[in-house]
């Protein structure tokens, strides 16, 4: 008995193949961004502070060209919501000396070299007061000549620093003249997201069309062998297909090639064996009735009696042997079977001959199947049932996706251990089926083929109540017929 494994694999050849692509393509982007993500947060963040520096060097070109008494009033003009700007006093100029970079590219701006400090990491926060109170006081103080001690600006100047989300830059320049200004810069305006819309938008549409790709490439590939499982399918009921196409990539092409080679074969010795079955049904049967003519010429009516039931018993062999390999190469075509009327038409000829057939259930819709074949399966049933089991109760279930037909009947059964044996070719249980009965041990063979014609089963089990039931399980779809 098989057991089922779960995967999180898909089932078909094609849904993998596009997921391992996908997965695949999809890893390669995300490593590529990873890589890029800090090159990309330097180049970001050199812009910014490219930009952060313009604006300081502008600022300290205006201040330094108007006259000191007027740069109070200047500073309205200079700074805006990410940016503010303060005169300080010289004990209050940070002692921390910054990267020369923004000391560079400040100088580089103004055509000379500026000396330019900064608070660290932690100075510039939680300095209580605001930007704009600090902003006037410290106005206040210049206007009268009195520079600001350490305890009133500062504090309270530069306590907006913190009101930003993620606080402000702040830098010490000092002017031309000696005068010394405080640029303090909203971090916010210096940051930008490293992957702008744009870019996601790019990246989205790229991945929108590998997947188109992958995916036409991928059913490009699969259908071929999709194909060849259909053929492969259908080979067992219909040997007269034409060839598959032999296109496609050249490993696809071999196996239709392959496949095309093994029908004509197939067919080839289908057709030589339904020559020799015509060939041995006329050798054997004409010996046959010589031997039936001369037996009636013996004396002894014991000893013609003795061999005409041999005859008659090789007569039977021949026929059921013969009738089997028949039906095995017979290539009816199939149509829309109304099995209701089927039946029905089973239990009136059976009532006819006094026999116990009755029909329970009915088929949702016809049956696309072979109507001779599906036929001789039934009555083989029903003809087993009645011999073995005194009557013949037919009931039929039908889901919309398998039709089974079951033959019930009263008589003792099959050994458990012979249920699989009876569907073989010419296997007679000993208890129950013997030459007396007649038969060769031929029919539930040929009802085991005639299912397996039409993509079903035979099942075969014991009742509970008593009898065997017989069951014909034929799926509907693709696969039946």
């Amino acid at each position: 008995m098989k057991t089922a494994r779960f995967s999180l694999m898909p089932s078909s050849l094609f849904a993998r193949m596009a997921l391992i692509l996908l997965g695949g393509l999809l890893a390669a982007q995300l490593t590529s961004l990873w890589l890029q993500w800090d090159e990309r947060a330097a180049v970001v963040s050199q812009a910014r502070g490219l930009h952060v520096a313009d604006r300081i060097a502008e600022a300290v070109r205006v201040l330094e060209a108007t006259e000191p008494t007027r740069r109070e009033g200047a500073l309205p003009a200079l700074q805006g919501a990410d940016m503010k700007l303060m005169l300080i006093g010289e004990n209050q100029v940070s002692p921390t000396v910054p990267h020369g970079t923004i000391q560079n590219a400040v100088s580089a701006r103004l055509g000379s070299e500026r000396e330019i400090r900064s608070f660290g990491a932690g100075q510039g926060r939680g300095m209580g007061g605001g930007m704009g109170a600090g902003m006037g006081r410290m106005g206040a103080g210049s206007s009268t000549g009195q520079t600001p001690g350490p305890g009133q600006g500062l504090g309270r100047g530069m306590g907006g620093m913190g009101a930003g989300p993620m606080g402000w830059r702040t830098f010490d320049v000092r002017l031309n003249d000696g005068q010394w200004v405080r640029v303090s810069a909203l971090r916010d305006a210096e940051a930008a997201p490293a992957l702008p819309n744009d870019l996601l938008l790019q990246l989205a549409l790229t991945l929108l069309a590998t997947l188109a790709g992958v995916t036409i490439a991928v059913r490009l590939a699969t259908k071929p062998l999709q194909r060849l499982a259909h053929a492969a399918d259908a080979l067992g009921s219909d040997l007269d297909a034409p060839p598959l196409p032999e296109d496609g990539p050249a490993e696809t092409a071999l196996a239709a090639q392959a496949f095309n080679r093994m029908q004509t074969r197939i067919k080839r010795l289908i057709d030589e064996r339904a020559r020799a079955l015509a060939a041995v049904s006329h050798d054997l049967r004409t010996p046959l009735t010589r031997l039936r003519l001369r037996a009636e010429l013996v004396d002894d009516d014991t000893l013609r009696e003795q061999m005409g039931a041999d005859l008659e018993a090789m007569a039977t062999m021949i026929d059921g042997t013969l009738d089997y390999l028949r039906g095995l190469q017979e290539s009816e075509p199939t149509r829309p079977i109304d099995v209701n009327a089927l039946l029905q038409s089973l239990a009136e000829d059976a009532a006819v001959l006094g026999r116990p057939v009755s029909v329970e259930g009915a088929a949702q819709k016809p049956y696309t199947g072979r109507l001779s074949a599906l036929r001789r399966a039934l009555q083989n049933l029903v003809d087993n049932a009645i011999k073995y089991g005194r009557c013949a109760r037919l009931h039929v279930e039908d889901d919309g996706q398998t039709l089974l037909i079951a033959v019930d009947d009263e008589g003792e059964g099959i050994a458990p251990e012979e249920l699989e044996k009876v569907t073989e070719p010419y296997y007679r249980p000993d208890a129950s089926r013997n030459r007396d009965t007649g038969g060769v041990g031929l029919g539930l063979s040929i009802v085991k083929d005639i299912a397996l014609l039409h993509g079903g089963d035979l099942k075969l089990e014991n009742r509970r109540e008593g009898g065997l039931r017989a069951a014909l399980v034929l799926p509907r779809g693709s696969h039946a017929a």
